[in-house]
């Protein structure tokens, strides 16, 4: 019977453990903007600005402003921390995450065809997650540790309709994998979850010079459906679960201004639309074992606005300087918060630059700090969660890329 309900548990939280991975793809919580040094230290802010192969992610029809062959590769240092103060039966008790630093890279590469057509090629990681907890801290049967990676493959297609207008569409090729560790309150053994799986959907983008040294940028990236399988097991037991999550889809616009000598200025919005999501159904290849063939659980996730704000200045022939700011507001509301998705609306600081090298090199740097809004959760005793408030959470983020133009 332990074991049953046991499997049962595992079913569960694999669905949440895929919920997150979704969830991160294009909101706050999990996202990683991180695809490139100058979109970090411009807070995104480059959707009418492209400066280098890094626009196959953010805006790809910017391609055709590029001559002839561009590279762009990269990865940024990703490292999260906060406090969390539990309100347990026994008392209130005070803990920190381990401190984890991690590594997502990015590449791209574009090519132009000839006077109208540019091809691109990207890769990058849209989102991920790693927390670690000691075994015998209090929120251990609801969360251990939290592993999730994921990786965007996207050729892309530029074409340039006049000397203001340039249009593009690209395929998206998605990979993530998720592992979750917790422990059992009726067995002396830990939970551990893995699962993933591929999907598939869309870009397409606009780039626009405007009158008065304005350009418009227009993103958008469909919804991406994953068909996730994995694994829950406890000892030697081992179940298999699937089920279909539709991450959704996003819209961005920006705008840039260049009219001030030596001075790009931009800003963007990015719109989630996170109120599709409102429940995960997971399907069970036991159901004997389990004794239900499904499990559903309520999400009810928010849809979301990000805005981000840059500016970069030319210092001289080879030096540029960066600076942004976002406001990122979170899709998941206190009442449906634990302890593997910090929650809370998120503020950005970045500063950055880019200095030509010798051979047509450029390199590139940036810094972010990350500043999470103190939340309160709500209890759920059958999930393992308990009163517990998150305060003091950062994130440090720092970013090192190599760019050339053949």
């Amino acid at each position: 019977m332990q074991i049953r309900n046991t499997r049962h548990t595992a079913g569960q939280l694999l669905a949440l453990a895929f919920m997150l991975g979704a969830g991160s793809a294009l909101a706050a919580g999990f996202a990683l903007y991180e695809t490139s040094s100058r979109g970090i230290a411009l807070g995104g802010a480059t959707l009418g600005a492209p400066a280098g192969a890094e626009t196959i992610y953010d805006n790809p029809a910017g391609m055709t402003a590029l001559p002839g062959s561009s590279l762009n590769a990269g990865l940024a240092l990703i490292n999260p921390a906060m406090d969390i103060e539990v309100a347990t039966p026994a008392g209130k008790q005070s803990y920190s995450p381990d401190d984890k630093w991690f590594p997502p890279p990015f590449a791209y590469y574009s090519q132009q065809m000839n006077d109208e057509l540019w091809l691109g090629l990207g890769l990058y990681s849209p989102y991920g997650l790693g927390v670690e907890h000691d075994a015998d801290w209090p929120g251990r049967y609801n969360s251990v540790e939290t592993q999730i990676t994921a990786f965007d493959v996207t050729p892309t297609a530029a074409y340039k309709v006049n000397d203001s207008l340039s249009l593009a569409a690209g395929l998206q090729v998605m990979y993530f994998d998720i592992t979750l560790k917790r422990a059992i309150p009726t067995v002396p053994a830990m939970l551990e979850i893995e699962g993933d799986s591929f999907g598939f959907g869309g870009t397409a983008a606009l780039s626009l010079k405007l009158p008065g040294d304005l350009a418009l940028g227009l993103v958008y990236r469909s919804e991406v459906k994953q068909e996730v399988e994995g694994d829950a097991s406890v000892g030697p037991y081992s179940i298999g679960a699937e089920g279909d999550i539709t991450l959704p889809a996003s819209y961005s616009a920006g705008l840039n201004y260049t009219g001030i000598d030596k001075w790009n200025v931009g800003a963007v919005a990015t719109y989630t639309g996170w109120s599709s999501y409102d429940k995960l159904t997971m399907n069970f290849d036991n159901p004997a074992l389990l004794g239900t063939a499904s499990s559903t659980s309520v999400k009810d996730w928010n849809d979301v606005w990000r805005f981000g704000f840059g500016a970069e200045y030319q210092m001289n022939e080879k030096l540029v300087l960066q600076a942004g700011y976002v406001f990122d507001t979170d899709p998941i509301s206190g009442a449906h918060a634990d302890y593997l998705l910090p929650p809370g609306d998120r503020h950005i600081l970045s500063l950055g630059a880019s200095y030509d090298l010798a051979g047509d090199w450029t390199l590139g740097v940036a810094f972010a700090y990350l500043m999470l809004k103190d939340v309160d959760i709500q209890p759920r005793p059958a999930e393992g969660v308990f009163p517990t408030e998150f305060t003091n959470g950062d994130t440090t983020i720092l970013s090192v890329s190599l760019a050339k133009n053949f």
